[in-house]
């Protein structure tokens, strides 16, 4: 157990600092390794003058420490004190997957999770049912230490985790810790427009910390099952759309599906496989701000095969006749 800086340097709390370097002074000569050489108990004791005078001599240090000694001393007398100082409970991650019409429109669920929850046997207390725990001996109950070798500071107490209190006959279902395992179903909403990776923080439905302490969060992490017609790229999305080589030609308004129901693309004459065309506002939800991303067609003409002999010359006609390029041969033949 640590002990009291001002009755480790024989001093009022009131002292003023020339009086605490008086002692100090006092103590060190009386102390010094350098005067009892062989006395390990004197080291001991000079190690902690020197520890609490580096406290008390520093204004910083000094309030911060009797601010520390009068919260202890509230913590043991004071109703429900003990219970704000207690660890909070860890996080909880727990992975959820994802249809890709579920991540787009968004979801409520409900998920069934192992966790920490105050022990119901002990009442979180970690004793055995009628016994009682008891005040730490390491921190004399305030659940903080002083430690560090240059400058100490205050820590939370190791021994009982900041609680104050120490378990000699621990509860066989949570083996001395507050909680134990619980099965609970958790209601979570998933927003529209979550990917693979994704996070929701739900506050407070994490794993109960020890000895009653408050609950973590739960942490919800998504992964979102591919498409058959979709890709996508952060919010946009990107498909293909097959075309006759006449629509291609001609032009054509083309029914597509999009997440929010069927539309028509408008394809222009002449467009060439390969192009893309944009429908805005036809993509995923935005999760950061309003609105959706687009949607991006990539078209792809459909080249005929197996033509018959008249279809063949039918279009070799209609070669001759549409404006562009000169043919293979001509060209060969200019180059030459």
């Amino acid at each position: 157990m640590a002990r009291d800086f001002y009755a480790v340097l024989g001093v009022a709390s009131g002292a003023s600092a020339a009086q605490i370097r008086r002692a100090y002074q006092r103590l060190a000569r009386r102390y010094s390794p350098d005067v009892n050489f062989w006395d390990r108990e004197a080291h001991g004791l000079f190690e902690e003058i020197q520890a609490a005078y580096r406290v008390l001599s520093d204004p910083s240090a000094r309030t911060l420490y009797d601010h520390q000694a009068r919260a202890g001393a509230r913590s043991a007398d004071a109703p429900g004190a003990r219970s704000a100082a207690r660890r909070r409970g860890d996080d909880l991650h727990a992975p959820i997957e994802l249809g890709f019409a579920q991540a787009a429109q968004g979801l409520t669920t409900d998920l069934v999770l192992e966790r920490l929850s105050p022990c119901g046997t002990c009442g979180a207390t970690g004793a055995r049912p009628g016994a009682q725990p008891r005040a730490c001996s390491h921190c004399g109950g305030a659940g903080t230490v002083w430690g560090g070798e240059a400058m100490p500071r205050p820590m939370t107490c190791p021994a009982c985790e900041g609680t104050g209190e120490r378990v000699t006959d621990p509860c066989p279902t949570c083996q001395g810790r507050g909680a134990a395992p619980v099965r609970a179903t958790v209601t979570v909403a998933i927003p529209a427009g979550m990917d693979t990776g994704s996070q929701i923080r739900v506050p407070g439905e994490g794993h109960a910390g020890p000895f009653g302490g408050p609950r973590g969060d739960l942490i919800v992490i998504t992964r979102v099952h591919d498409d058959p017609v979709f890709t996508r790229k952060g919010d946009n999305l990107h498909a293909e759309v097959l075309l006759s080589i006449v629509e291609a030609m001609l032009g054509a308004r083309v029914p597509i599906r999009t997440l929010t129901g069927d539309v028509d693309l408008v394809v222009p004459p002449g467009t060439q496989s390969g192009q893309v065309l944009r429908v805005r506002g036809r993509g995923m939800p935005r999760l950061a701000s309003d609105g959706r991303g687009d949607l991006y067609v990539t078209i792809v003409v459909d080249i005929p095969r197996g033509l018959d002999v008249r279809t063949q010359e039918m279009v070799r006609d209609l070669g001759r006749l549409l404006p562009g390029p000169p043919p293979a041969a001509v060209r060969r033949t200019a180059r030459a």
